[in-house]
């Protein structure tokens, strides 16, 4: 994808990355053996209906947290090396499943274990919005005192008929009262969201970036939905009535997602990443580039900008 066609046109995170550290910045995924509370019975079981039964994440390494740790820093680093470049800054992100879905005291070993391994220069934490709760909050107040910290909360959609439909098992407030939880406490808060859900369009999916211009957040990541293998959609009733967006469509979409969203928000993600062997819709999906590429192009064919619409 050419970068030149995004400029000044959306508020990517990795420019904003490289000023705050001065360098790139690498992503370190770890996958730390927590569940979901909307698989294990916590408060339902099946998962969302987009989520295969590994989840996101699931299934990056065999090692323990120490020993991802040192593998993925060790392959960092080579990868610069190799290509003669200044090794980047690397952010450890709890990434599988829900990472705030434990006891406190497990966690905070955890989070801390990363946080204090030379060469980690800060800290992700991806969770649920009605995964957290008091003595959560206060030990993600501490690591976010004590380095670069963000978390990440899965809102997918502002439309609470659609989150019943997938078997979201948290509605739009539970994301809102989050982020203002989050604000209160200083803690960068990013937001994850689906285009293209089953029976929503266009004109919801900007009701959900109007509800985020509304809220504290401080970036957003845009996923297209990705029909993968073992997924509640690939299976009925779903198969049989439900067919994901064209590339069109979701571009179309996904540009009046942006212009709706304020302009101070950085964007860390706009499009899924390609689901590999499990894909099964939409095929356009397995070139990201291209897709990314159509709608830069779009927005530079139309004259749009992230923020033309926002009225917050």
């Amino acid at each position: 994808m050419d970068g030149r066609l995004w400029q000044g046109r959306v508020n990517l995170v990795r420019p904003w990355l490289r000023r705050r550290f001065g360098r790139a910045v690498a992503k370190l995924s770890l996958d730390a053996g927590f569940s979901c509370p909307n698989r294990d019975g916590t408060i339902g079981v099946g998962g969302c209906a987009f989520c295969p039964p590994g989840g996101s994440g699931r299934g990056l390494s065999n090692k323990d947290i120490g020993g991802q740790l040192q593998e993925g820093l060790a392959r960092i680093h080579k990868k610069a090396q190799a290509g003669g470049k200044e090794p980047p800054a690397v952010l450890a992100y709890f990434q599988a499943y829900s990472n705030t879905h434990g006891r406190t005291q497990d966690l905070e070993a955890l989070y801390e274990q990363a946080q204090n391994t030379p060469g980690v220069d800060g800290l992700i934490v991806s969770t649920r919005p009605d995964c957290l709760g008091p003595r959560r909050w206060d030990l993600l107040s501490r690591l976010n005192g004590q380095g670069f910290f963000w978390l990440e909360l899965g809102l997918q959609s502002c439309h609470d008929s659609t989150l019943q439909a997938i078997n979201r098992g948290h509605g739009a407030e539970d994301f809102a009262l989050a982020a203002q939880e989050a604000a209160r406490r200083g803690i960068k808060l990013v937001a994850h969201v689906i285009l293209g859900l089953p029976g929503e369009g266009p004109e919801h999916t900007n009701a959900t970036a109007e509800f985020l211009s509304r809220l504290p957040v401080w970036g957003v990541k845009l996923h297209s939905l990705m029909i993968l293998e073992g997924a509640p959609l690939a299976g009925e009733p779903w198969a049989a009535s439900f067919e994901p967006w064209s590339l069109e469509m979701w571009v179309g979409a996904a540009a009046e997602f942006l212009v709706r969203l304020p302009k101070d928000v950085l964007l860390h993600r706009l499009a899924a990443d390609p689901g590999g062997d499990r894909l099964i819709a939409p095929a356009w999906i397995k070139d990201k580039d291209a897709a990314l590429g159509a709608l830069a192009r779009y927005m530079v064919e139309q004259d749009l900008h992230q923020g033309d619409l926002c009225r917050n």
